[in-house]
């Protein structure tokens, strides 16, 4: 049975989505329902039941809570709600998102349009990357693009659909995105260090690219968290597999260095691996 509960409305963004406070909480939620801000006022107390809601959830904590109230009055409602209901869609995918993206997320989607409605250019260096690394996010970040292209009539180039899977992506791991960025555009230079010293090309399209960027995602992202994988044999790998021994050496400096880390020997031996699986493919 549906009880109503009285919320008084803070602010309207679309029909589907609006900020409001549960007045017996005291909190301010965002609700997202089919038809959920229809004639509703700023201000109004109004009733309504668990069937009208789709999905309710705090857009802010107390730490960002003046600047999310900063942002709902600098940009366009419609636009505060298209990036909302791409949160909710990311949040029943992956779960509970870093909460900063309700700000990170929905600023970069208006200043995009912003861009876009003036002609600028948007560049995304990294769009095969993101493409392959964080493929369900892109997946929403695609959902997204359909969403502002209906409510917005702005249709989102692929750079910017990247770039919508980056904010994602960085919430899902409790990182900024400029790290999330720093990672990304980390493995592609790692990328073209082993193509250049192996004088190869990988095609982007190939299960060998995607499986290299994966395990130099993981790589990475394990040396950032302070783990590292099981012992392998690492005498037998430095002495049977010379050569790509040395190119895992100088691939992890470039990561020490890029990241200010300390990289474990396992972690080594585990990209001497790798490199070793490429040479074997690309010399027959």
């Amino acid at each position: 049975m549906s009880h109503d509960k009285k919320y008084k409305v803070i602010k309207v963004f679309n029909n589907n989505v609006i900020l409001a406070e549960d007045i017996a909480a005291n909190q301010e939620l965002i609700i997202i329902g089919k038809g959920i801000g229809y004639a509703k006022k700023q201000g109004a107390v109004v009733k309504m039941t668990s069937s009208d809601i789709e999905k309710t959830f705090a857009a802010y904590d107390s730490d960002i809570k003046k600047e999310f109230h900063t942002l709902i009055n600098q940009l366009d409602a419609d636009v505060m709600g298209a990036s909302e209901e791409i949160i909710a869609a990311a949040e029943e995918k992956f779960g509970r998102l870093n909460p900063h993206i309700h700000i990170a997320l929905t600023d970069h989607i208006g200043f995009a349009i912003d861009r876009l409605k003036t002609n600028m250019d948007i560049n995304n260096p990294f769009l095969n990357e993101i493409k392959l690394l964080y493929a369900e996010e892109y997946r929403i970040g695609i959902k997204g693009a359909e969403m502002i292209e209906e409510k917005l009539n702005v249709m989102l180039p692929d750079s910017e659909i990247g770039f919508i899977a980056l904010h994602i992506h960085a919430a899902r791991q409790n990182r900024s995105v400029s790290d999330t960025v720093r990672s990304t555009s980390l493995i592609s230079e790692l990328v073209k260090l082993i193509e250049d010293e192996l004088h190869i090309k990988l095609e982007r399209t190939e299960l060998s690219y995607l499986r290299l960027i994966n395990h130099l995602r993981f790589a990475i992202e394990r040396i950032q968290k302070g783990k590292t994988e099981k012992k392998l044999f690492l005498d037998k790998i430095r002495n049977e597999l010379k050569e790509s021994y040395r190119l895992a050496e100088k691939v992890g400096k470039w990561i020490e260095k890029s990241l200010d880390v300390e990289i474990d020997e396992n972690e080594i031996s585990y990209i001497t691996i790798h490199i070793q699986r490429l040479k074997n493919m690309y010399s027959n």
